[in-house]
């Protein structure tokens, strides 16, 4: 039979969670990076196609990309205030 792991069995002190949440951010914030640049390159070239219907649907989903990295920064900022 497979072993369950339940929060009980995992303990870490708050440096280690720390930590993992500085790596976790690190993470987060460079596939933002990684994402949103993709994305500009991405709108550049429709752009350059001369094709509006893609160029505008390229620039709402880069400017949700943006509200969402907003949204994602301001969650962040909240967390780190209640450690």
């Amino acid at each position: 039979m497979a072993e369950t792991t339940t929060k009980e069995d995992v303990r870490i002190d708050a440096d280690e969670a720390a930590e993992l949440n500085r790596e976790a951010a690190d993470d987060l914030e460079r596939i933002e990076r990684d994402v949103k640049r993709e994305a500009e390159e991405y709108v550049e070239a429709v752009d350059g196609d001369g094709c509006e219907k893609e160029s505008v649907e390229a620039a709402a989903t880069a400017f949700d990309f943006e509200k969402a990295e907003g949204d994602t920064e301001r969650i962040a900022t909240e967390s780190s205030e209640r450690l």
